[in-house]
């Protein structure tokens, strides 16, 4: 793995929740039409087809509920080894630097160190940074920290102007060796 991930990572959570959904809708319907049709000859299939949509459809509102509501439907995420505090910054200079006034808001949180979610007033972007582990594991002990943007546009040239600019800005300096 590189040593400092240089992307952001697009997540369209709505989309999946919905296909999650669907499915176990779908699974459902086959399985009522099952039983109701074919009465006890399909009993043992209908009945499979119905715990695997009750399982798909508990696992997408325990999983995807809470990431929609903390995350949004769609969403840009980005890890960096700096602290919480640098990437506060970042992102607020990055704000700044189209000319916004940034927001800074902290959720309350039973963390040591509660997210913060950076807003500007004109731009739809919102960024929820927090602390966090990074998916490559424990790798060199140091704590990582995760720029979640959420935004109403995928491609949207203000939005991509300000992942660039948050992403200039916290690779601008020294990097902590990992």
């Amino acid at each position: 793995m590189a040593a400092h991930q240089t992307e952001w990572s697009y997540s369209n959570d709505g989309r999946i929740a919905f296909v999650f959904l669907a499915l176990a809708i779908v699974l459902l319907a086959i399985g009522l039409l099952a039983v109701t049709a074919f009465g006890s000859d399909a009993a043992n299939g209908g009945v499979a087809l119905l715990a695997i949509a009750m399982f798909l459809l508990v696992f997408s509102v325990l999983v995807f509920v809470p990431r929609l509501a903390r995350r949004g439907p769609a969403s840009f995420s980005f890890y960096s080894r700096r602290s919480l505090d640098e990437a506060v910054k970042a992102v607020r200079e990055a704000i700044e630097a189209s000319g916004r006034t940034p927001r800074v808001d902290i959720v309350k949180s039973r963390s040591d160190q509660p997210p913060r979610i950076v807003t500007a007033e004109g731009i739809q972007t919102r960024f929820r940074i927090e602390v966090t582990r990074h998916p490559a594991g424990a790798e060199g002990g140091l704590e990582w920290t995760e720029i979640v943007e959420s935004s109403a546009s995928r491609e949207g040239e203000e939005a991509q102007a300000l992942r660039k600019k948050v992403t200039e800005r916290l690779a601008g300096g020294s990097l902590p060796d990992g």
